[in-house]
């Protein structure tokens, strides 16, 4: 998209990163940082930016000025007196932006709506991990969930301070530290930090190693390296290590928190796993949701980001304040479902903006049909056959071939007899056409294509997707 990127110190390190490992080319791509708390003006619109404390440093929420008044932004934010470099909640912008003018609509995450209470302290690592790495009789492993910049960063400088040497898991991990020593959101020296080829040679008391991941990965590595399957094999979990995992697991990744929690109990290491109540996301519980409203006093409020039970929930909480807001002025909104407003009046419009997954095959895009769904879902279930084979115009005969390969159907070594029935089936039906005085090559991969899945069929019930390729020569 030609247009400016408009973001914060850190974001950009992170976008960079992203596009290094994904291998974009960042020279022509327009970055404009933003202070937090800072006003900018786009295509003649005023947008102001205010400091938020989220898991995120130097993150904000944003105003965008219009002539029927403020459109605030705040997404994920905590209420909370917390004096750490880019994790302070900028009150007096708040309020400064509000005395201004009027704020229209308000739109607040959804994620913690059914959680009483604030979500301060709940959300700081080191309150539950300080006297374990103080009291650990050896290495420290701490695994953490990539997005959560501010416990990485509050958990590094505990554990410098209780005379560890910091040590990053892998290259991923490093690249997070990286941007984090880069932006000055961690300050510390070289001398703070271990490269994984000292850890063995290093007084165990002495070593935390950090671990990061995004969702299932995380838990994905804590499986491996359990198994003693990592691919740092310098590093195997001994007797006195202490691993800690302070992850959110979200409904996908359970399964994989479950497993690797297992599997490093198999391990006689000590084991301390903090997730659910006691330790939360940065995201919004119901206090921080009725003091943002309180502050802003919205005519409009739009519950966003969440399932939409927690959509309900958001909704609930503005409703039950007595501020003025109720059925007709607070939209609980499916995803492409347009508000509009017009003279200070809001209406939901009929017409809705297409959402949804957009499939691309590489011939056109969002215009896959029902057939090509249905196949691909059959390649998923049952697997897929190719047969290959080349053929000689002139020799009228098979010269090269023929290949068969197998995929999610059947363990080939498992099931060599059925391999070589496939293969007999494809030489039968490509000799016997061209045999013909005027053979078809579509007729031989027709025939081949319905006789192999008659035998698989028969042979272990399952309906593969057959694809013969049959390459003719001079």
């Amino acid at each position: 998209v030609p247009a400016p990127i408009y973001c914060s110190n850190i974001t950009r390190a992170f976008l960079e990163m992203f596009c290094k490992h994904n291998r974009i080319k960042t020279d022509n791509l327009n970055f404009v940082e933003v202070e937090p708390s800072s006003d900018i003006v786009v295509a003649g619109h005023k947008i102001s930016f205010f400091s938020t404390c989220t898991n995120i440093a130097n993150s904000m929420g944003i105003v965008f000025d219009t002539d029927q008044g403020n459109v605030a932004f705040i997404s994920n934010c905590v209420f909370d007196n917390n004096n750490d470099i880019g994790f302070r909640l900028d009150l007096n912008k708040i309020a400064h932006i509000c005395a201004q003018k009027n704020t229209l609509v308000l739109m607040q995450d959804s994620l913690y709506a059914d959680r009483s209470g604030y979500t301060n302290p709940n959300y700081r690592i080191v309150p539950l991990t300080h006297k374990i790495i103080k009291d650990a009789p050896g290495r420290v492993i701490m695994a953490l969930e990539a997005p959560d910049i501010y416990n990485i960063i509050a958990s590094i400088n505990d554990s410098v301070k209780l005379g560890r040497k910091i040590v990053c898991y892998d290259e991923s991990t490093q690249d997070i530290v990286d941007v984090l020593l880069k932006t000055g959101c961690l300050k510390l020296d070289k001398k703070n930090f271990l490269p994984m080829g000292e850890v063995n040679r290093t007084r165990a008391q002495e070593v935390y190693i950090l671990m990061t991941g995004f969702g299932k990965k995380l838990f994905n590595k804590l499986s491996l390296l359990a198994a003693h399957l990592n691919d740092e094999q310098i590093l195997k979990i001994c007797d006195n290590d202490s691993v800690i995992v302070a992850s959110h697991a979200s409904d996908e990744a359970e399964i994989a928190e479950t497993a690797a929690l297992n599997d490093l109990y198999r391990n006689d290491c000590k084991i301390y796993s903090f997730s659910g109540k006691s330790f939360l996301i940065m995201h919004s519980s119901q206090e921080d949701l009725k003091t943002a409203i309180s502050i802003f006093r919205p005519k409009y409020y739009i519950p966003i980001s969440g399932r939409f039970v927690k959509l309900l929930d958001n909704a609930k909480v503005a409703l039950g304040m007595n501020v003025g807001l109720n059925h007709n002025n607070v939209f609980v909104l499916d995803n492409g479902m347009v508000v509009e407003f017009d003279n200070y009046f809001a209406k939901i419009l009929p017409n809705q903006i297409i959402t949804g997954n957009v499939f691309v095959d590489g011939k056109g895009i969002g215009d896959i049909g029902g057939e090509i769904l249905e196949e691909r879902q059959r390649f998923s279930d049952d697997g897929v056959i190719i047969v290959a084979a080349t053929i000689s115009k002139s020799k009228r005969e098979i010269v090269l071939g023929p290949d068969i390969q197998s995929r999610g159907l059947v363990f080939v070594k498992e099931n060599d007899s059925l391999m070589k029935e496939i293969e007999k089936l494809f030489i039968l039906n490509i000799n016997q056409e061209l045999a013909k005085e005027n053979y078809s090559i579509s007729y031989m991969e027709a025939t081949s294509k319905e006789s192999i899945f008659k035998a698989i069929r028969r042979a272990i019930l399952k309906s593969p997707t057959i694809i013969p390729i049959i390459q003719e020569i001079e």
